[in-house]
């Protein structure tokens, strides 16, 4: 009967919100267990084994192992350490647009999935505050939502009392987008562009996890992690669904 219900509340939500498969732009819900279809699921370049400790980026072949890329060696970056669900290919661009660009949060039902197709995150995660990366109060009003607050409170759903959700930053200048730019104008672009809530009481010895949607140059989550350095705290990692 439970099933019966489940199942009829997806066909009224898929009359009156249509959507699609991200990755093949099939019907949701095909397998009656996953928004994506789970064959799309299974074709994304998920990270396992070797990965870039900073980062989190796919290292292929074993003697890599806690080794860092060779994107990170070339910066000095604020966190500690960093997990990547997966590879931003063609595949997985689709999957961050239909979140980012579409609005469509059902994607993110599929997160215990996710986590389930990804080597160690879920322990990454563990015993650690999840802040979200915030958006300009402009560019949030515009869009109606943070994706990076969605994935945040997605993560701590499916990890239960072992996270916990603070979004307590902003950011403090509506920085352009960063689509197009070089490494150097990205960095220089959101460099002091955040900030800490103004009044946030916070041990310095918690672990601060950074959320984001993808890591491309890493930019933005250094210039966040440099706001929580800052402030004293001495642990910050971050994770982020996809790696550019």
């Amino acid at each position: 009967m439970k099933t019966f219900w489940k199942r009829l509340g997806r066909d009224i939500l898929d009359v009156v919100f249509p959507g699609d498969c991200p990755i093949c732009e099939g019907p949701p819900y095909r397998d009656e267990v996953s928004y994506s279809c789970l064959g799309c699921l299974d074709q994304l370049a998920w990270v396992r084994g070797a990965r870039c400790k900073k980062c989190g980026a796919q290292m292929y072949g074993i003697e890599y192992l806690g080794l860092t890329c060779s994107s990170c060696r070339e910066q000095n970056h604020s966190f500690q350490s960093g997990r990547c669900m997966f590879a931003l290919d063609q595949r997985g661009t689709k999957i961050i647009h239909e979140i980012k660009y579409h609005g469509v949060k059902e994607v993110l039902g599929d997160l215990k999935l996710w986590l389930e197709r990804s080597e160690g995150f879920r322990e990454f995660l563990e015993d650690s505050i999840l802040v979200p990366v915030p958006l300009h109060w402009r560019r949030r009003r515009k869009r109606g939502f943070n994706q990076s607050l969605w994935i945040a409170q997605g993560l701590a759903k499916e990890l239960g009392s072992k996270v916990e959700v603070m979004d307590c930053m902003k950011r403090v200048r509506n920085t352009p987008t960063q689509t197009t730019m070089e490494k150097k104008a990205r960095k220089k672009n959101v460099k002091n562009a955040f900030a800490l809530t103004p009044g946030l009481c916070l041990d310095s010895n918690h672990r601060i996890v950074l959320i984001d949607d993808v890591f491309t140059t890493g930019s933005t989550l250094d210039a966040c992690a440099q706001a929580w350095s800052e402030s004293g705290v001495k642990k910050v990692d971050i994770a982020t669904l996809g790696r550019g």
